[in-house]
């Protein structure tokens, strides 16, 4: 296998155990470097735990998550990864959360230099200069020094995505980012979202956006009772979908 087609994400017979229930089950994925794959299918299909997993936010039961050709999680049996080894590893993968997790008493330009400083080190002139450029980029350039309590939940949102990239990180994980959102504030943060795939930024979303998943999506996963069903260009998915239950899905969103 060449770099170049060496998976960035490689979920390895992914199995996990949450209150008795096997929520995912044999799960196998491969994401390519500059891929955006969207995970859909109704709920409890298993498809946040997915994701959770991919970033060590929830213990696999057996199987392993590599990133970048290094292990991230792995099943009870494999070799423990230390905690501050774990905080290192993760640095490479961005998670933006359904809540965005801003810091209350930090500004929107705070809350994107914050993690740059204290985690990666970066001289404070330089993370504040680069969490400026971040802040423009997500169209925020004019709330630099407002809070979180002074912005909107779209606003409030795109604020969480310039911090993830402020890491700098190989992929990035989207977990329902607008499920939170009024809907006039969709719109904004999908463009946002839309604006990174046209950069190949490799992402792995959580979505009920259809719309964005046919636009913006290289390839669409579906989920149901913790298995991947179908794996599928949009338009071939969405047109000429194979599997029963995905028919079954797809005709209840439409």
């Amino acid at each position: 296998m060449t770099a170049t087609t060496v998976p960035i994400v490689s979920v390895r017979n992914a199995c996990c155990m949450l209150g008795g229930k096997r929520v995912l089950d044999e799960v196998n994925l491969d994401v390519m470097r500059g891929q955006v794959v969207v995970l859909i299918g109704p709920s409890g299909a298993g498809k946040t735990t997915l994701l959770r997993s991919i970033n060590h936010l929830e213990e696999l039961s057996s199987g392993e998550v590599l990133v970048g050709g290094v292990s991230i999680a792995h099943g009870a049996h494999g070799k423990k990864i230390g905690t501050t080894e774990l905080a290192r590893r993760r640095r490479e993968i961005g998670f933006v959360f359904q809540h965005f997790n801003l810091f209350p008493h930090m500004t929107a330009c705070e809350n994107v230099w914050n993690a740059p400083v204290r985690v990666l080190g970066q001289p404070k002139d330089e993370a504040r200069r680069n969490a400026l450029a971040l802040l423009d980029r997500v169209g925020l350039a004019d709330k630099a020094d407002s809070r979180p309590s002074q912005l909107s939940g779209g606003q409030q949102q795109r604020v969480a995505i310039a911090r993830a990239l402020a890491m700098r990180p190989k992929v990035m994980l989207f977990d329902e980012p607008t499920s939170a959102l009024d809907v006039e504030m969709v719109g904004e943060v999908l463009e946002v979202m839309r604006e990174l795939a046209r950069e190949q930024m490799t992402m792995v979303v959580v979505t009920h956006e259809m719309r964005f998943a046919r636009d913006a999506a290289d390839r669409i996963i579906v989920m149901d009772a913790g298995r991947i069903i179908e794996d599928a260009p949009p338009d071939e998915l969405f047109d000429h979908p194979k599997n029963e239950r995905t028919k079954s899905f797809l005709s209840t969103i439409h």
